[in-house]
C-alpha cells in the first residue's frame, strides 16, 4: 500500500500542475490502471510521482535540522552579510567614504572589520536602523528649507 508521505507528495505535486481531483485520477488511471490513489503499490506510486516531476512539478527536500554548535565555536561572518553591508553602505552614500563605515564599525563592534557573524548581525542592525531613518531626515530639512 502507498505511503502517506507518497500520498502527500502526489497530490501536492498534482496541485503544481494545476490539476484538480478528477483531472489528478485520470492522470493516475492513465499511468497504473487503478481509479483510487490510496491502492496504489510503494512502488505504482514512485512511478506516478515520477511522471509528475517530469511533467514539470518539483518536489522541495526539507532542509536538514541545523545543528547546534557547541558553546567554543565561533561562526564567521557570511558572504551574504558583507554583500548586504555594502548594499546598506550605498543606501546610505557612504560608498565615496570609507572612513564612515569604519568609524561605524569602530562604534558599533569596537574594531574595524567584521569577523564573527554576531558581529555582522549587530552591524546590519544598525545600518538597517538608520537607512530607515535618513528619508525622514531628508524630508524634514526639506520642510524647513521651505519656510
Amino acid at each position: 500500500m502507498i505511503t502517506e508521505k507518497q500520498l502527500k507528495a502526489i497530490w501536492t505535486v498534482g496541485r503544481q500542475l494545476g490539476m484538480d481531483s478528477d483531472r489528478l485520477h485520470e492522470f493516475v488511471f492513465g499511468i497504473t490502471g487503478k481509479k483510487s490513489i490510496k491502492a496504489l503499490s510503494v512502488s505504482e506510486a514512485a512511478e506516478v510521482i515520477d511522471s509528475l516531476i517530469e511533467a514539470g512539478a518539483r518536489i522541495k527536500k526539507k532542509r536538514k535540522p541545523r545543528r547546534d554548535l557547541p558553546p567554543n565555536v565561533v561562526e564567521l561572518v557570511t558572504c551574504d552579510q558583507v554583500q548586504f553591508i555594502k548594499y546598506l553602505e550605498k543606501q546610505l552614500g557612504w560608498q565615496d567614504n570609507p572612513e564612515r563605515l569604519k568609524g561605524f564599525l569602530r562604534r558599533i563592534i569596537k574594531r574595524e572589520g567584521i569577523r564573527t557573524k554576531q558581529e555582522g548581525i549587530k552591524v546590519i542592525q544598525g545600518l538597517k536602523s538608520m537607512a530607515d531613518r535618513k528619508p525622514k531626515q531628508r524630508k524634514e530639512v526639506n520642510s524647513i528649507e521651505g519656510l
